[in-house]
């Protein structure tokens, strides 16, 4: 199994406070340690008049570095709403292609590497959300297709509908669900990549 380390974005753009030079700072410095993966999400803003903050922000901060662009991989997310600063899933399909192609602005960028539902909809057929990301897929938005926080029920339907690349999970000495829901097991058997969030609790 390879590994690999990435650096998740999200602090940089919901702190209360945010550093913008800072933020960059910290970018750079992760890339110039050997980083080729960044995680990102639209819904990694304060509410829902800053969506894409972190997006644009590593866009900004890529566009800046003076290292090889073209190692590094972008992976973010969309399926996550920010209304009043709360955190809302919409996995509509509608939201979802509006999201995408609003990542696609934000990060500047022709097509995503890794496109992840961030999250079920409790509310939307988990299905629907899967075949939207298919057509993202099929349309050429996006590369591959991800998946964050599911059981291993709704991996299994969703690797029936399309490939999936990549799960992201909670994954951490203190949080081993993953572990006892058999979804890492699958993705290994399955040969997909795990991106593990929150490794140290």
């Amino acid at each position: 199994m390879t590994v690999r380390l990435a650096i998740g974005c999200m602090r940089l753009s919901t702190a209360p406070q945010r550093d913008e030079a800072g933020a960059t700072a910290v970018i750079h410095a992760a890339l110039d340690s050997g980083v080729r993966l960044l995680d990102t999400a639209d819904a990694y803003c304060h509410d829902e008049r800053d969506v894409g903050h972190n997006e644009r922000l590593l866009a900004h901060a890529l566009g800046s570095w003076s290292g090889d662009r073209s190692e590094v991989e972008i992976a973010t997310k969309g399926g996550l709403t920010r209304p009043g600063g709360k955190w809302v899933p919409d996995g509509r399909a509608k939201h979802l292609l509006a999201a995408c192609e609003a990542s696609l602005r934000a990060l500047g960028r022709e097509r995503i590497a890794l496109y992840q539902l961030h999250v079920p909809d409790p509310r939307t057929p988990f299905v629907t959300s899967v075949r939207a990301l298919a057509r993202l897929q099929r349309e050429g938005m996006v590369e591959r297709v991800g998946l964050c926080n599911v059981t291993l029920a709704q991996l299994e339907l969703a690797r029936a509908e399309l490939d999936i690349a990549a799960v992201q999970i909670s994954l951490s000495p203190q949080d081993d669900v993953a572990v006892r829901g058999g979804v890492i097991e699958h993705c290994v058997a399955a040969s997909l990549e795990v991106l593990a969030y929150r490794p140290l609790g």
